[in-house]
């Protein structure tokens, strides 16, 4: 998910998109030049980085309110005269152990005032854990960064050891044109052009971690509501679909008679993906998508001696490509 603009940051409000382990507003006056407010952001960004990677936005306030709790609110400008760029990354750079190689600042440029900016901030999944400033490593759990246990800390420091796949998701819209209305042909009209649209969910398995994946598996949860024309809009049901990295190498073709060719393929191995790499493992057909933004794909995936990975994602936040 890109936010570059101010747009950006008001269609996260307009659809109400709600924070994950993935995404934290913060108001401006998370940014205090204090050390209560430092410890915090280095507690915050850790969490991050220990975990799956993710964005903070430093100029979204959320609702109080216990019923809308996570919920964006407003957008809540920052003073970039008080706090620039280059303050948030030496905050960043002194108050976390080892430093975090990837991170990026985005300065959004408000138009309620020159000085009025929005901070977002993009952190890499890392390969080590990193120690906020109050020696304790952290991880985003239910919205929130809670401390580690020593064993989620060595499986962290172990990413150098196996790899990281994650699961990263696209919608494909495609409109072409039908057949015609007979009606019309039967009294020699011109014949009227009919379209229809069709979408794909594809699924990408992408290796973040350092040494190649030889195998992965994985159980895909996608809302039922996008996937069968007869489900009713308001349940929250889901249909499971099960990818791997296996390939079938075509090795022959046998033409029976004339015109009718028989592919021969042989045995199914497995892909590697190398670090770095990603691979298409499956593609869903849908319905538009459009009509339940607010729904949730999930998924679980096993690769090689991994431990288990899950992760979520809302459907607003896949993005949509059109194809011809």
């Amino acid at each position: 998910m890109k936010i570059t603009t101010q747009s950006d940051l008001q269609n996260l409000i307009n659809n109400q998109i709600e924070e994950s382990l993935i995404l934290e507003y913060k108001a401006a006056p998370a940014l205090e030049n204090s050390q209560g407010k430092k410890k915090e952001m280095s507690k915050d960004i850790s969490a991050m980085a220990n975990s799956n990677g993710g964005t903070i936005i430093y100029g979204i306030a959320e609702f109080q309110d216990e019923q809308r709790k996570h919920l964006p609110e407003r957008i809540d400008s920052v003073d970039r005269t008080k706090f620039s760029k280059e303050w948030i990354e030496q905050v960043i750079n002194s108050n976390i152990s080892p430093r975090i190689n990837g991170i990026v600042i985005h300065s959004i440029q408000l138009t309620s005032g020159t000085d009025d900016v929005v901070y977002v901030i993009d952190i890499p999944q890392s390969d080590t854990a990193h120690q906020a400033n109050d020696l304790k490593y952290y991880k985003r759990f239910n919205f929130q960064s809670v401390a580690m246990y020593d064993y989620e800390i060595k499986d962290v420091m172990n990413r150098l050891t196996h790899p990281v796949i994650d699961l990263t998701f696209e919608i494909e819209k495609r409109t072409f044109e039908v057949g015609s209305n007979n009606y019309f042909q039967s009294f020699n009209q011109p014949k009227p052009k009919e379209y229809k649209t069709i979408y794909e969910l594809k699924v990408w398995a992408k290796n973040n971690g350092r040494v190649y994946a030889n195998y992965i598996n994985s159980n895909i949860y996608v809302p039922d509501v996008i996937v069968n024309k007869d489900a009713n809009p308001s349940n929250d049901m889901y249909a499971q679909f099960y990818a791997e990295n296996t390939i079938r190498d075509l090795f022959d073709v046998e033409w029976n008679g004339v015109s009718s060719p028989k592919e021969k393929y042989g045995p199914a191995r497995y892909d590697p993906i190398l670090p770095g790499r990603s691979m298409k493992i499956e593609t869903i057909k849908i319905l538009n998508p459009e009509h339940h933004l607010a729904k949730e794909v999930s998924w679980r995936l096993n690769a090689d001696n991994s431990p288990e990975r899950t992760g979520k994602i809302t459907i607003s936040e896949i993005p949509i490509t059109e194809v011809e």
